[in-house]
């Protein structure tokens, strides 16, 4: 029953940022929602979805809902280059997500990677890198993942990982 609530409450966010922002025309309407690999740290396992719009100008925006984040708690965002199997370095650091009545939050309008690479919306999506979520910026388990995903042309690897085939559960955050 906690399922459903909580899927529903993840449609319902969804639903509430597309009719508010397509209203005033900061988005195109072009958007890819992604299921995020769930995490475990210390017990709390995470569930939730990245979706990437394109914004008027043809931005890319990253959006960020994980269900059964830690009360209050603020979770570093990291884009990589690769894919998960790749381990890459740290492309750009997002917003971090925020944990606000019980769903964790993070929206980052892509702007420049770390090697000076601009990406629009269309290059995103045809772009070899993946998204982490570390449970900590800092201390022993910073490099531990309550969720990750493939993005780009690697998004089909996520399948592996969803049917548990396949896990990842560190990322060394110092690359």
């Amino acid at each position: 029953m906690a399922s459903i609530k909580n899927s529903f409450l993840i449609i319902l966010v969804l639903i509430t940022f597309s009719c508010s922002d397509e209203l005033n025309g900061e988005f195109t309407g072009n958007e890819m929602t992604i299921p995020m690999i769930s995490g475990e740290v210390e017990g709390n396992r995470t569930n939730g979805l990245v979706t990437i719009r394109e914004r008027s100008d043809g931005k890319a925006q990253i959006e960020l809902i994980i269900e059964n984040v830690i009360s209050n708690a603020e979770h570093p965002v990291h884009l990589h280059y690769g894919s998960l199997d790749d381990n890459g370095k740290v492309a750009l650091f997002l917003n971090d997500l925020v944990e606000v009545n019980e769903i964790g939050k993070s929206i980052t309008v892509l702007e420049e990677l770390s090697d000076g690479e601009l990406l629009n919306y269309h290059d995103l999506l045809m772009w070899n890198g993946s998204i982490k979520i570390h449970f900590e910026s800092s201390g022993p388990l910073e490099n531990a993942l309550i969720a990750s995903t493939n993005i780009g042309i690697n998004q089909s690897e996520n399948a592996r990982y969803l049917q548990g085939d396949q896990s990842i559960t560190v990322c060394n955050s110092r690359f």
